[in-house]
């Protein structure tokens, strides 16, 4: 069957690049008030911030009586932001479109009265140096400014959002061809989770299959311990990659299609995370039943902190996908060895869940048998002593 341009979204061209005139601009307190005042903001659609298929930034409170002026044209991207992900999946997606139709225009970013210009997010940086973005050509505003003439381009893709557009991996994979390595990608890497801080939320027991993997020669890529450029090429020279479900995956949007397979180990039971995003991009994307439940808390708020949460693995899921990619895991695989593993990490977790010292909105105040019970149905039971005495030496401390 052929496609029409007109019926198809992934076909269409991108929607043109938005101008306009006598825009207020101020500094951005948070993610969801990127700090534009666009004309008629209310319904205002490719200009706003999209997640998850809805409009969700928050007009700025600024007045143009307030605000310097600036003449020069200008192009507006984002928020200076610090998260890994959700730079790479909302600002970066401005970026492409407007590199290659206003290429010369400043590209403004803004920020909190309380950043320094001179110490920048490492992942603002390493992304922009990625995307061949000089430095300056970056404008930072960190007080009230009226742009008498600004433009922006809509989000190609969001977070969790449809299907992306092929026209704008046609300006990506042009703009990134140079820096990948050449040769068609090899081999299977797995990129985890295993060294973050406990309370950042992975598998309990990762560092056990990390250790399998290497046994068996799989490349194991701690993205943290990585330039983003390192990063890239490492992922784009791999004939197949395994993410630990996480923000490093989006990296993966930093990058075109490749003729590779990509699969995930959920750590949420039904996540298709960034499944729009990813899926255009390579040969095969398939999302692993790695999810064998999870122990999470309940912050101050009343809120479960489920982004921290420790997931346990369905462990014969994960053995059999990787014998699907023909590393034969279950040959070194000793389960008493990986449920000890399991066990240390849910303790490491639960004694950075409960350190008094935590951001509130990440604290665990909930009642114990709020966790125990967790525990019960999981059939961690055992935990609960040693836990129990790791949230009473919290206590006492603090």
């Amino acid at each position: 069957m052929v496609r029409s341009l007109s019926s198809d979204p992934v076909l269409r061209p991108l929607s043109a690049i938005l101008h306009f005139r006598d825009v207020p601009v101020g500094p951005s307190p948070n993610r969801e008030t990127p700090g534009a005042l666009w004309p008629d903001f209310a319904r205002q659609t490719d200009a706003r911030l999209w997640r998850r298929g809805r409009r969700v930034c928050r007009a700025p409170s600024l007045t143009p009586e307030t605000c310097r002026v600036e003449h020069a044209p200008a192009a507006f991207v984002s928020c200076v932001e610090p998260h890994f992900g959700h730079f790479v999946s909302e600002a970066v997606p401005r970026l492409p479109q407007l590199l290659a139709e206003v290429p010369d225009l400043p590209l403004v970013f803004t920020h909190d009265r309380k950043t320094d210009p001179k110490a920048l997010p490492a992942v603002f940086t390493q992304v922009l140096d990625w995307l061949d973005i000089p430095p300056r050509q970056v404008r930072l505003i960190s007080r009230p400014t009226l742009f008498r003439e600004l433009c922006i381009a809509a989000q190609a893709e969001h977070l969790d959002g449809p299907r992306t557009p092929e026209a704008y991996l046609d300006l990506l994979d042009a703009r990134i061809a140079s820096k990948l390595p050449r040769g068609r990608p090899e081999g299977v890497t797995y990129v985890t989770r295993a060294g973050l801080d406990p309370i950042k939320g992975s598998h309990a027991g990762e560092g056990y299959l990390v250790a399998c993997l290497r046994e068996l020669g799989v490349r194991v890529i701690y993205p943290e311990n990585m330039t983003l450029c390192e990063q890239m090429k490492a992922y784009a020279s791999s004939a197949h990659l395994v993410f630990a479900e996480g923000s490093a995956l989006h990296g993966r949007q930093l990058i075109g299609r490749l003729d590779q397979q990509i699969s995930v180990l959920r750590r949420r039971r039904k996540s298709e995370m960034a499944q729009g995003q990813i899926a255009p991009r390579c040969a095969q994307l398939h999302y692993v039943s790695a999810y064998g439940g999870g122990l999470h808390v309940v912050n101050r708020y009343g809120a479960k902190v489920l982004f921290a949460m420790k997931a346990l693995f369905h462990a014969e899921a994960v053995l059999e996908h990787f014998e699907s990619l023909d590393v034969p895991l279950r040959r070194i695989w000793h389960m008493a060895q990986y449920r000890a593993a399991r066990d240390r990490d849910v303790l490491d977790w639960v004694h950075a869940a409960y350190n008094p010292s935590l951001p509130r909105w990440l604290r665990a105040v909930n009642e114990d048998d709020y966790l125990f019970e967790q525990m019960r149905a999981l059939h961690l039971k055992h935990l609960r002593r040693p836990a129990r005495a790791i949230i009473r030496a919290w206590r006492a401390h603090g």
